[in-house]
This record gives structure tokens, sequence and C-alpha cells, in this order.
């Protein structure tokens, strides 16, 4: 048997039902709002922040070989959260998850929530977990705000997985502060050219992309489902702790499942 300590979590007069802690990137400006407005009434969101070295867009052979070596103070991020005893991590940084295959990114999450002590919820495992909830569809569409090396490592990921990306739009924000100033009309724009013949689901990667509050109306315009990652990862922290809250005006996945 293991020796390790039980975490401990708790609630309070504010979080009556659950506290879940939110890891993102320094610069993310948009996990933060997008989960709040997402957040059960009796449960309370709490926010670390990690440091990671920008990505030089300029150069795509240094920004492949960035997407395999970047570091960033995850660990720490963790560690600054997990004294307020939440009940899950909802992780609000997407790239590293799409990493591999299926198995390395179940890898990666256990290895994290063995770290925390708690439901660790990467977006990878989250979108997985939303296909499979709306039926499992396998041809899918896939929006980013990357460039081509991250968009070919994510159509690797998928296809490794079983799916078929029938289409994909890499946006190519110049760097991580100019991803969550894509306007709704370039993000309505980026999943127009995705709708090609034979989609069965969209798929937004990338966190600090505004789509969230946007799904309800992707949805209908295109009759196409959407599964985002910020969306995703915050519906499984919920279902992981047994609250089954509809999410209304964040799509089908949040309300329905």
């Amino acid at each position: 048997m293991s020796s390790k300590p039980l975490p401990t979590t708790s609630l309070d007069a504010l979080a009556t039902r659950a506290k879940i802690a939110i890891i993102v990137p320094a610069t993310n400006t948009v996990v933060q709002p997008e989960m709040e407005s997402m957040r059960p009434q009796g449960v309370t969101n709490h926010v670390s922040r990690m440091y990671l070295p920008p990505r030089p867009y300029d150069d795509m052979e240094s920004y492949r070989k960035a997407l395999d070596t970047e570091e960033g103070n995850l660990e720490e991020a963790l560690n600054l959260v997990l004294p307020c005893q939440p009940h899950a991590v909802a992780h609000g940084h997407s790239i590293h998850s799409f990493r591999g295959d299926r198995a390395r990114a179940l890898t990666e999450e256990r290895r994290l929530e063995d770290m925390a002590g708690i439901p660790f919820v990467t977006p990878s495992m989250a979108v997985l977990e939303g296909l499979k909830a709306m039926g499992d569809p396998k041809n899918i569409a896939v929006l980013t705000p990357y460039w081509p090396p991250a968009d070919a490592l994510i159509e690797e990921f998928f296809t490794s997985c079983g799916y078929r990306v029938v289409a994909k739009k890499g946006l190519q924000a110049q760097g991580p502060i100019a991803v969550a100033q894509f306007s709704e009309a370039q993000i309505m724009q980026g999943f127009e050219s995705l709708k090609v013949q034979g989609v069965e689901a969209f798929i937004h990667v990338g966190t600090n992309l505004p789509v969230s509050a946007m799904t309800a109306k992707i949805e209908s315009a295109f009759g196409i489902p959407l599964i985002g990652v910020n969306v995703a990862t915050y519906w499984l922290a919920l279902r992981r702790l047994g609250l089954k809250d509809p999410m209304p005006g964040f799509g089908l996945l949040a309300e329905k499942y």
C-alpha cells in the first residue's frame, strides 16, 4: 500500500459543493473569465499561473523544437494552489497535452493527478471524453490559434486516437497575447473555413482563444457540434466530482451531457 497521505480538501461558506483549481500560463487572459462564467452555484474557482517561455513564431524550425522541449513551472503553480484545498484541477494549457498519442496523454494526466492527489483534467483527455459523450464522431475539423508545426502535432494526436481530421485551420497568432485578441468575426471565419463535406464535429484547441461563449452561436450557425478545450476541461472537472449541472450558453456538451 502507498504511504502517500490523502490530500486535504474542504468546503467553505462560498464553496458549498466544490473548489476547482485552475492552472493557466502567465500570459493567458481567457481561461479565468471563461471558466468563471461556467461556474455553477456553490462551486468556486481558484487560479494559479505558470510561466512558459514564448515560442518564436517567426522561425518555424525553432517553433517546432519549442513544442517538444519547452518547460514551464507547472509544478510550482500547482504547489501554490493546492494549499487552498481544492477538489480537482483543471489545466488551462492545451498544446502540450496533445503531444504523442492517447497513451502518452493519459500517462501524463495520471502523473499530474498523482502529483496533485486529486482529479487533474488535461485538455486533450477532456476533448476525447467530450467526443465520447457526444457519440464519438470520427470526422472532425480543428481550429487553433497556432502555426503549422503545432497544427500538425494536433492532427497527429487525433489521428493516433482513431479520428480523421478532415480540415484544420491555424489562425497564426503572433505571440501568446495576440491569441486573445482575435475578434468574434475572425473566429467565425475560421470555423466557416472548416465546414467541409463530412465534418461531424468541430474541435477548438488553444485555451487563450476566446471561443467558449461563442459555442452555441457556432453550433447554431453551422449545424455542427463544437468541443472546445476550455468548455470540455471545466465540464470534465465538474463531472469527475459528480456535479452534473448543465452550463447554458456553452453548447451541446455543456448543456446536455
